[in-house]
């Protein structure tokens, strides 16, 4: 099967096509990135997770066009390597970050409002169309009031920080989309 048939897949909503390259790539991906780059099997696991939701998303935004046969490949592993570097950059740098807070991303919505319920509908439906990982971190952390910690151990990732990274670029698609 052609790369620029698994996009058109993915673009058409073919969850099938995300999971075959998500099976095609992942161990060749994680020996790869283990070995070139000296990371240990969980944060290589952590990182292809990453790179397939980056690479996922941007099919859907159309931030690319048409890739040669190598091109998913080389697309991933580029995405893995750079995720890495700059998390190795971050490691080594002392700096003070603030929390993030996540009701920041949405705006403020009185109590009485007939938006709201509105708004928290077209939000769910969101959620659910969001696929996975994002709709289940969302669901974990929202509806089961899960730390990122938490999450981590239910989803096998690294630790909370993986959850909250990627949850962050949930809320983003989301807030994008409303």
């Amino acid at each position: 099967m052609s790369v620029n048939s698994f996009i058109l897949r993915l673009r058409n909503g073919d969850r099938k096509a995300l999971e075959d390259i998500y099976k095609k790539y992942r161990t060749s991906f994680i020996k790869w990135i283990t070995y070139t780059h000296k990371c240990t099997d969980e944060e290589a696991v952590d990182i292809f997770q990453y790179s397939i939701l980056s690479f996922y998303e941007n099919v859907l935004e159309e931030s690319f066009e048409e890739m040669n046969d190598a091109g998913i490949k080389t697309y991933l592993y580029s995405i893995g390597k750079n995720k890495l570097l700059a998390d190795n950059r971050r490691k080594s740098k002392i700096s003070y970050q603030e929390e993030l807070d996540e009701d920041d991303l949405f705006e403020s919505i009185e109590e009485e409002s007939p938006e709201k319920e509105i708004r928290i509908k077209k939000i769910k439906k969101l959620v659910e169309e969001l696929g996975e990982p994002c709709s289940q971190i969302l669901k974990l952390f929202y509806f089961n009031n899960l730390t990122n910690d938490e999450i981590a151990e239910v989803m096998n990732y690294k630790n909370g920080n993986t959850v909250k990274n990627l949850k962050y670029k949930c809320l983003q698609r989301i807030k994008n989309q409303l």
